[in-house]
């Protein structure tokens, strides 16, 4: 918190004072067969360390973006092996079937380093990756299954309410329909990232240029000459109604749904018996804090603690709001986020 927060608020790191500087370097590993580059952080002090997989969102910037490897500079100065890998997946945006598996091999390989305790690892995700993560998580055999723990920043639980939340406008809390205004950088982005998974290729390609060209909203009759598995997502893509957008998944071809059910952590839910910690940013507009609400809701033999908070932006430590509150606003966001993170320890053994 020390770390994060001073460096957030004054571009200083009042941690780095008092704690050792960790060892960063690059390594290509080979996860799921495809080589991958990872970032490693290892504490300065000890040999043998809890470790902690991070799943970045879905940033172009990928390894390098400044916000993913602050918070990971600040585990590896509290004592955690960190290990980033930039997943190709998420720096281009693409929803892509096989992804679950590649996030669950990175954990595997973590497990595998000497200088790790394999009984106090876990894995933290943010964003979209924090969504697939959880997915990884509930496939059958899943090496996150062995973790101590899972967290999430602004992660969704299901692509087909996070999609429909996405292209209507919408979200539903409570049982209740309710305004919710994306960003347009997750209005153009998902959209393109659920049009990549259209198996004809020139379908495909045509579907991504028109919503590059609009900034994500379509028109709501698909193109005669599209085929029927783009003609059918063109439909989901191009409904302003939550309901409809959400029923409009049963008219996809079966390797569509197969592709969406695979990367939606709400299908292998009740298989996961990991303690789940879930923050959310309240005004979250890449990830609608009801999907949040929504897995926290949902039964699972784990336990699952959710932490609404509006010092967050999104998966950033600071929204610009925050900056303007008041005493009262601080001691009650950073009492909160406290007491989520000792949980996490004490978790962590």
């Amino acid at each position: 918190m020390l770390d994060v927060y001073s460096s957030a608020l004054s571009g200083g790191n009042a941690a780095a004072l008092i704690t050792p500087a960790p060892r960063v370097y690059d390594a290509t590993v080979s996860l799921a067969g495809e080589d991958t580059r990872v970032t490693w952080w290892v504490p300065g002090l000890g040999d043998r360390h809890p470790g902690m997989l991070v799943v970045n969102g879905a940033s172009a910037l990928g390894n390098d973006d400044p916000e993913t490897r602050r918070i990971s500079e600040a585990l590896a100065r509290a004592g955690y092996l960190v290990m980033l890998p930039e997943f190709e997946f998420l720096k281009n945006g693409r929803l892509e079937r096989a992804a679950p598996s590649r996030v669950d091999a990175a954990f595997a390989a973590l497990l595998r380093r000497a200088d790790v305790d394999a009984d106090r690892a876990g894995a933290f995700g943010f964003s979209v990756g924090g969504g697939i993560m959880l997915a990884a998580a509930g496939m059958p055999g899943s090496s996150l299954g062995r973790a101590r723990y899972l967290g999430a920043l602004g992660a969704f639980f299901d692509i087909r309410t996070y999609l429909a939340s996405v292209v209507s406008g919408t979200q539903v809390r409570g049982g209740r329909h309710e305004p919710w205004v994306p960003d347009p950088e997750a209005r153009l982005r998902l959209a393109v990232g659920a049009a990549q998974a259209i198996a004809e290729p020139s379908d495909r390609e045509r579907v991504i240029a028109a919503i590059r060209s609009s900034g994500g909203p379509l028109d709501a009759d698909p193109p005669s000459d599209l085929g029927a598995e783009a003609r059918a997502l063109w439909s989901v893509l191009a409904s302003t109604d939550y309901d409809r957008a959400v029923a409009g998944f049963e008219t996809l071809s079966p390797p569509l749904r197969d592709t969406f059910a695979a990367l939606s952590p709400r299908t292998g839910w009740a298989e996961v018996r990991v303690p789940v910690y879930w923050l959310h940013d309240e005004g979250d507009r890449f990830e609608p804090v009801s999907e949040a609400e929504r897995a926290s809701a949902a039964l699972r033999p784990g336990s699952m603690r959710l932490q609404l908070t509006r010092l967050l932006s999104h998966a950033a430590a600071l929204g610009p709001e925050s900056r303007q509150q008041g005493v009262d606003f601080w001691g009650r966001e950073l009492s909160g986020l406290l007491g989520f993170a000792f949980d996490v320890l004490k978790r962590a053994g």
